[in-house]
């Protein structure tokens, strides 16, 4: 990839195709354990046709282990550790993925301009974009890593 952006860049330039995803019945604990594997910190949610959901990260992750399962009559994760409960822990249930994604991700087409997806991203204040078909299947994901990478200056030259 070249370390120049030009205007005719799109995204499907540098776009991470195919990327890992998960469905919103996904345990917060094997969610945990994905992003561990494949050093991620975020994915897509998809339903059963792969249309994207939502999207969830670490900072959700961590969200919901401070502030504890909805309904939860146990207390938090943290709560359950600093109480010294740690054989809670191996059966805590975090509840899956739906409850704490973020419903509606920013979404971009393969086709989208580079420097246009970048100044959506930092108006919306999100880390990273899902690259969607027309409906909206998931075909990739750009991060703000991708981002920088992308643009002169960015330490890659």
């Amino acid at each position: 990839m070249s370390t120049k952006t030009t205007a005719a860049q799109t995204v499907n330039d540098i776009m991470t195709a195919d990327p890992i995803r998960v469905s919103g019945d996904t345990t917060a604990q094997e969610f945990a354990r994905i992003l561990a594997a494949n050093e991620i910190s975020g994915v897509p949610v998809v339903d059963a046709l792969d249309r994207v959901i939502g999207v969830v990260s670490k900072t959700d992750l961590l969200h919901r282990c401070v502030e504890g399962p909805v309904g939860s009559t146990s207390g938090t994760f943290f709560e359950a550790l600093a109480e010294g409960r740690s054989a809670e822990l191996e059966s805590e249930d975090l509840g899956p993925v739906e409850e704490f994604m973020t419903p509606e991700p920013v979404v971009a087409s393969c086709d989208d301009a580079i420097a246009g997806t970048a100044r959506r991203m930092a108006e919306e204040g999100v880390h990273r974009i899902v690259v969607v078909d027309d409906q909206r299947h998931v075909l990739g994901i750009v991060t703000s890593l991708d981002l920088l990478r992308a643009f002169p200056g960015s330490g890659n030259e």
